[in-house]
């Protein structure tokens, strides 16, 4: 007796499995269960992922019968592209899908130039979404200000590199977790994902250009360190001082720093890989000498490289619960930054100033929110 798939929704009509998001053994699982030869799995792994069809009907290595019973039991199902905003200054692409559910999530295509030394032309990166909305209400987030709704799916997080690509002026190379939500709070999804992601039959990312931002959920980075799948960790840090880094990220007073470094430690020895640490510089409360010592003396136990990002002001700035100095808006952020960064180089730390990509769409760093973004005219896009 072969499974069946189908259920009834609530509304009466029959629903099919969506295999979008599926693993190769699944499909192979799953082919088994409905009578068919296991081996098709690994083919449709391919049409998945790799030529991204669909439906069955492309798919020209299956009989008719069989694409006919594959489309009565299953589908091939995208979320919609409900809305896209183009920046006019670096041509960052932010997307809006709607879920099946009808939840919204955002994911940002950015366009950057390579350096000369790595060859010139364009770097293609897409930041992708992990939850609807997210539970950890850093103050400096648009996100968290969403709270939580859920987790995404497997095939709905792998669906946005593969829509992304579509849009893409050339074959995407690097995905970065660090859209919406929190990764090591939906776990499972997103090492599963990585799978998917990296598998030289799919989209076939390399490892180095696969990384996975977290808040600092350190009880995961254990289980994650002994993980098969391959990518990079970046430590979204802001602060080494307990109180200010709790003020900033709530979740600090849980996963408080004494205990996420040494978790972060183990994890670079085990990977035997360097750790990026996320650095947002706030004027006063983050960027004084003694927070250059403190990640000079970090350096020293950890092999890091520091990404220092400038601050998105938001509508929701008033969370941060701070007194700004007026004369200290009048300071160039560029001139923050390059002091501070400079004072990291001089103690021999590599350091990126990453840039504000996005930024007048509401598509850089801290700034999704999952609203109804606007279509900018001759540019709006479809799934």
């Amino acid at each position: 007796m072969t499974a069946r798939f189908e259920a009834i929704g609530s509304d009466g009509s029959k629903t099919r499995l969506n295999l979008l998001g599926k693993t190769d053994e699944e499909l192979q699982k799953f082919f088994a269960d409905i009578g068919e030869a296991p081996y098709r799995g690994k083919q449709l792994f391919n049409w998945i992922y790799q030529k991204q069809v669909e439906g069955f009907e492309p798919i020209t290595g299956f009989t008719k019968s069989l694409r006919a019973k594959l489309s009565d039991i299953a589908e091939i199902k995208y979320p919609e592209v409900a809305g896209s905003e183009e920046s006019k200054f670096d041509g960052t692409l932010k997307l809006l899908l709607q879920l099946e559910d009808g939840n919204k999530i955002e994911t940002v295509l950015i366009p950057k130039e390579k350096s000369p030394d790595e060859g010139g032309s364009i770097r293609e990166t897409v930041c992708v979404s992990t939850q609807v909305g997210c539970p950890l209400d850093c103050k400096f987030c648009a996100t968290g200000a969403m709270k939580l709704s859920r987790n995404l799916t497997t095939g709905e997080i792998v669906s946005q590199v593969l829509i992304a690509q579509r849009h893409a002026r050339k074959r995407i190379t690097n995905v970065v977790f660090m859209g919406m939500g929190e990764p090591l709070l939906n776990y499972d999804a997103v090492v599963k994902a990585i799978g998917i992601l990296t598998d030289d039959r799919s989209i076939n990312i390399r490892a180095k250009g696969i990384t996975v931002s977290t808040a600092g959920i350190s009880d995961k980075l254990p289980l994650l360190a002994r993980e098969s799948v391959k990518f990079r960790l970046a430590i979204s840090l802001h602060s080494l001082d307990e109180e200010v880094r709790s003020l900033l990220m709530p979740i600090n007073r849980k996963y408080k720093l004494e205990r996420l470094l040494p978790a972060v430690k183990e994890f670079a020895k085990l990977r035997h890989d360097r750790i990026t640490f996320e650095y947002i510089l706030f004027d006063r409360l983050n960027d004084t000498d003694a927070d250059i010592a403190r990640l000079v003396r970090l350096s020293g136990e950890i092999p890091l490289k520091i990404n220092l990002l400038r601050y998105h002001p938001l509508d929701h700035l008033s969370r941060l619960g701070l007194q700004i100095d007026p004369a200290a808006l009048k300071l160039k952020p560029s001139d923050r930054i390059d002091k501070f960064a400079d004072g990291l180089r001089e103690k021999g730390i590599t350091v990126f100033v990453r840039s504000n990509s996005g930024e007048d769409i509401d598509g850089a760093c801290g700034q999704l929110a999952a609203k109804n973004v606007r279509k900018h005219k001759n540019s709006e896009v479809t799934a």
